[in-house]
């Protein structure tokens, strides 16, 4: 099969991915150039590049497999008509979920113990400065209570932390147990509550500008938000507005509202730490969801349904 990944500069998922299918190839393609890629692809990726309705004008293409577990970027509708199964990764179970807790918790630590300012200390021969914050008996909020947020909430409890949640439907059977679980109308009640808002659903239209303008209002001023989900889940004009006015204290990206993004942003005139989207980019994470890819791509050439698969009712073979 020939698979393509929808963005250049993918070396390091595309070779980890080609030793799992050693007999197929590997490619990839500009977002600009999906459509015309696709009549040659047996398979898209899109990773975050859209995949609009012309490109399953193509009779080849059998399927688009995402490698996270959003598939906000892809026309379903237009791969359902089209015959082409879609498909994700869910976050838990590959690694991915558990190496983008790990990092939300370096944002929480960095922003609390002021990482940036300790480096000036050190040029500056300062000992001892600047006072930070300890994690331990304050109260964290994860917002999605997904893999993630339940990932996170099993390494904050040995934090000594009081961890409350919001998810879209509440609490059911199974969830890591935290201090408090609420639906979808706490989620003011709770950033209330939190030194820590740490921002961790899929993006749907339900949750695009979930953190906005009513939602800063809620926070402490010395609060910090941190957004390890995707970038449109935070209004960014609402982000800046805080940071610029103080109503929170700082924040921690590794998502943004374009990607790659602008490093001359106004955003990081303010006490904001970022990381260029490597929430999931380690070693567990990435040969987890490869293995859980090629899986798929073997069930379809063997013309089973793929796992995961969002349309796979409505496909008609």
């Amino acid at each position: 099969m020939r698979i393509y990944f929808c963005r250049e500069g993918l070396t390091s998922l595309m070779n980890i991915l080609q030793r799992e299918l050693p007999d197929d190839e590997v490619l990839a393609c500009a977002p600009n150039q999906v459509v015309e890629t696709a009549p040659n692809a047996d398979v898209l990726i899109p990773t975050v590049s859209p995949i609009p309705a012309a490109a399953f004008d193509s009779t080849r293409v059998r399927l688009v497999q995402h490698y996270a577990a959003e598939l906000y970027s892809v026309d379903i509708p237009a791969a359902t008509r089209a015959g082409v199964y879609v498909a994700n990764v869910p976050s838990a179970g590959t690694g991915n979920a558990e190496s983008v807790a790990e990092l939300s918790l370096l944002f929480m630590l960095t922003l609390a113990r002021k990482y940036p300012q300790t480096q000036e200390s050190l040029q500056q021969r300062k000992l001892g400065a600047p006072m930070g914050q300890a994690l331990k008996g304050r109260t964290a909020a994860i917002i999605g209570f997904g893999g993630i947020g339940q990932e996170l909430a099993k390494r904050l409890a040995g934090f000594e932390m009081t961890v409350l949640a919001v998810s879209r439907r509440g609490p059911k059977a199974g969830d890591v147990a935290v201090d408090f679980h609420g639906a979808a109308d706490t989620l003011h009640t709770v950033l209330r509550q939190a030194d820590f808002v740490i921002v961790a659903p899929p993006l749907n239209d339900d949750t695009r500008s979930l953190i906005g303008q009513a939602e800063f209002a809620c926070m402490k001023p010395n609060a910090f938000l941190i957004n390890v989900a995707r970038g449109p889940v935070v209004d960014y004009d609402a982000l800046l507005a805080a940071l610029k006015d103080g109503r929170i204290a700082g924040a921690g990206l590794d998502v943004f509202w374009q990607e790659p993004f602008d490093p001359a942003d106004p955003i990081f005139s303010y006490n904001v730490i970022a990381t260029p989207h490597i929430g999931g980019a380690t070693d567990l994470s990435l040969q987890g969801i490869a293995k859980k890819v090629a899986e798929n791509i073997n069930r379809v050439r063997r013309g089973e349904v793929p796992v995961n698969c969002v349309n796979a009712g409505a496909v008609k073979k």
